[in-house]
């Protein structure tokens, strides 16, 4: 199966597909990026879901590289996995976003999905470049066959997914 690789300049949340990763932190918050906009669009559940998880399990943050799948109602997904792709500072680099990115696209293809929407883990109030998280993504998607048909990585900022091919296709050369 040939993997469509679509870069979109848009609102992750409006683009079709059956999966979707959000970037989240390890105090497992929906403070903006991707999880702010599951908030304000009607995931308040999935905020409690968050919360809830941790005080079962006893817990104040979970570790970096930690992914969870999450509702997801009330949105139209069939899998939504958070994934925390950044330390407690905020720190990340190539080898963390890349690990994160795995265990998510492999959570969301064993719920049986042949799309997925990808944002630029640890990018935003996380401190890797838009490149790097390109280079990242270059070596998650290189590195098997994974059976998805589409993935789209999307991206709010032009700029920022100029970025993000930049760094993907420099790990081709």
């Amino acid at each position: 199966m040939n993997l469509k690789l679509k870069f979109i300049h848009g609102d992750i949340l409006d683009q079709p597909a059956e999966g979707l990763v959000c970037s989240g932190n390890v105090y497992l918050n929906m403070s903006g990026g991707v999880n702010g906009a599951l908030l304000v669009r009607g995931g308040e559940a999935l905020q409690r879901q968050l919360h809830q998880y941790l005080r079962d399990e006893g817990l104040k943050f979970v570790p970096p590289g930690y992914v969870m799948e999450i509702g997801p109602e009330p949105f139209a997904f069939r899998s939504i996995v958070y994934s925390v792709a950044i330390d407690g500072w905020y720190d990340s680099n190539i080898a963390l976003a890349a690990e994160t990115l795995t265990s998510a696209l492999s959570i969301i293809k064993s719920r049986g999905c042949t799309s997925v929407n990808i944002p630029a883990l640890a990018t935003g109030y996380g401190k890797l470049s838009k490149q790097d998280f390109g280079v990242a993504l270059r070596r998650v998607l290189s590195a098997r066959e994974w059976g998805f048909e589409l993935v789209n990585v999307v991206e709010r900022n032009a700029y920022g997914l100029e970025e993000i091919q930049e760094g993907y296709r420099g790990e081709q050369e």
